[in-house]
């Protein structure tokens, strides 16, 4: 009795720990924003920032700040917050580290879709509402055939073969998304090609906050469906076996879980770009401070994946040396030494 006391005790202690970590991470992010909105080739002052934020900033200000500054970094919060998330539910479903939508090929799924649509679609005539829907539809199609490739009739699904059956997928997606590029029309190489780099191209729209609306509303309706089934996600982390031992129906959840994931991930590559390892190291960043609970690493890693995204495009909009670079560039050169640190790890 009094060790399961104790023990409950600790439990807490230690939730409490995490939530303080979250709240540190959230100030972290709030800071970001503020310097964000404060930096740049029109000066302004710190009170001048938090004035036109509440609604009192002059016309110059307003302009600098709410048409310029904060469409690119909530959009580049909101894509972090989605890519993190969909990496965790990845990497859990697949007990894999490697595991995200860049590496499974799904990323370049939704890339290639939003390639097609971007090709043969007027600027004029194009739809906002549709662009993250293409995206899905392009990732679940993808992940659908890395899956069946990956698959062996009575046998578990190799993570190892998932991956690779992921990256094969990715080097023939990127090769039609080539092509499409030869045949498309000369004014609409540029963006596709800042927007393949990851340069947060819907912030430089005539409307960033009708896209950011929906990118919002979007990571409200799945990325609290993934919060919700975080007790499920922490079950198919410890094996398939207990999962099904204590309830899970693991298929079904299964199904449902990658679903999630790459609706989550599409809609952050179709308005913010293919940031390609953002997926990967968000979750693992997250589980060196907040452990494996899935209730906790997944909003952890959302929020270390966005002030990932929000310090690469302060470093690209806000110093003369990195300007016109896309966002995401500076995104991979963060992450690719960690990432492979984590193949060294795995040898």
């Amino acid at each position: 009795m009094i060790n399961s006391i104790l023990k409950e005790k600790t439990i807490k202690e230690k939730n409490r720990i995490k939530r303080i970590k979250i709240i540190i991470l959230l100030l972290i992010l709030f800071s970001l924003f503020i310097l964000g909105s404060l930096l740049g080739k029109y000066s302004l002052s710190l009170s001048d920032v938090f004035k036109t934020l509440f609604g009192f900033g002059s016309e110059e200000s307003n302009k600098v700040i709410f048409q310029i500054r904060v469409p690119r970094l909530l959009l580049a919060l909101l894509t972090g917050l989605l890519m993190g998330a969909s990496g965790v539910i990845m990497q859990n479903l697949l007990h894999n580290d490697l595991a995200s939508p860049g590496t499974l090929g799904v990323s370049d799924g939704s890339t290639l879709f939003v390639t097609i649509y971007m090709t043969f679609m007027s600027t004029q005539s194009s739809n906002p509402f549709l662009m993250p829907i293409l995206a899905l539809i392009g990732g679940l199609i993808s992940s659908g055939i890395i899956y069946l490739l990956s698959f062996k009739k009575g046998k578990k699904i190799s993570p190892t073969r998932l991956v690779l059956t992921g990256v094969a997928i990715s080097a023939l997606y990127q090769a039609i998304g080539q092509f499409m590029v030869f045949i498309m029309d000369e004014n609409k190489l540029a963006e596709l090609q800042s927007w393949q780099a990851g340069e947060l191209w819907a912030a430089n729209t005539s409307k960033p906050y009708l896209y950011i609306l929906i990118l919002f509303v979007w990571f409200l309706v799945f990325g609290g469906y993934a919060l919700y089934k975080s007790r499920t996600l922490n079950a198919i982390n410890l094996g398939y076996d207990v999962a099904t031992g204590i309830g899970v129906a693991t298929k079904k959840e299964f199904l449902i879980l990658s679903f999630i994931a790459v609706a989550l991930s599409s809609s952050a590559v179709a308005f913010g770009g293919n940031f390609f390892f953002l997926g990967l190291i968000g979750p693992h960043i997250a589980r060196r401070i907040v452990g494996h609970d899935a209730k906790y690493l997944i909003p952890t890693s959302g929020i270390v994946a966005g002030i990932m995204v929000m310090a690469s495009n302060i470093l690209v909009t806000d110093f003369d040396i990195f300007l016109n670079i896309p966002t995401g560039i500076f995104v991979s050169i963060i992450s690719v030494p960690y990432f492979i640190y984590l193949l060294l790890k795995r040898r």
